[in-house]
């Protein structure tokens, strides 16, 4: 299946679902969004001082990676046409230290990659996208077996998934000019075909 196919039966799929999905996935997006603002951090620094802000900066590392599995969760039950619900969300709480770990090793071995330029960490964040839908698919998966299922699923496929992730990137850039609106309905959509995507490398 093609990106374009892809979209294609990510839009079918969430036909009539909008209204149920859209605030889920606003508010997890806009919950991680805040915990990575740089902005957020220097006021809170200027305003309450280092302690305030390393509280809120642990606080903030701790929920990204189980929110990203809980995403990965919602996203493959929808792309799946099973039963969904906002609460699959935070399910990566469930399993906090595998999932707090899983993201730490993550966006440690992109940074890596991007020190030695930044071809290699786009490669390196590309090969081990899958990460938190394996986990999420089966979270008696172990972190280590994670990255090697997902380097082994993204074989030959990382054009594709880079292609995919610039035409959205693209979109929401055209999103400013509807003052963000569009983004109700992209926002779904981009999970939505990441999980379809998920699915093709496994079929």
């Amino acid at each position: 299946m093609n990106n374009s196919e892809i979209r294609n039966v990510t839009k079918e799929i969430l036909k009539g679902k909008y209204k149920n999905v859209m605030l889920p996935f606003l508010l997890a997006i806009l919950l991680i969004s805040l915990s990575q603002s740089q902005d957020l951090y220097s006021y809170v620094y200027e305003a309450y001082g280092k302690t305030y802000m390393f509280t809120i900066g642990s606080i903030a590392l701790f929920i990204q990676g189980p929110i990203s599995i809980g995403l990965a969760t919602y996203s493959l039950s929808i792309a799946n046409n099973e039963d969904y619900s906002y609460s699959q969300i935070a399910r990566g709480f469930k399993y906090f230290f595998k999932a707090l770990f899983l993201y730490l090793m993550f966006n440690i071995s992109v940074l890596i990659g991007i020190l030695f330029f930044l071809i290699p960490g786009v490669i390196i964040a590309l090969m081990f996208s899958q990460i938190f839908y394996i986990m999420a698919e089966d979270p008696q998966t172990g972190v280590i077996d994670a990255f090697k299922k997902s380097a082994s699923l993204m074989k030959n496929k990382k054009l594709q998934c880079l292609g995919l992730f610039l035409k959205y990137v693209l979109f929401f850039i055209l999103g400013v000019f509807t003052l963000g609106i569009w983004w109700l309905w992209l926002i779904p959509q981009a999970y939505v075909s990441f999980a379809i995507f998920y699915k093709e490398l496994k079929a």
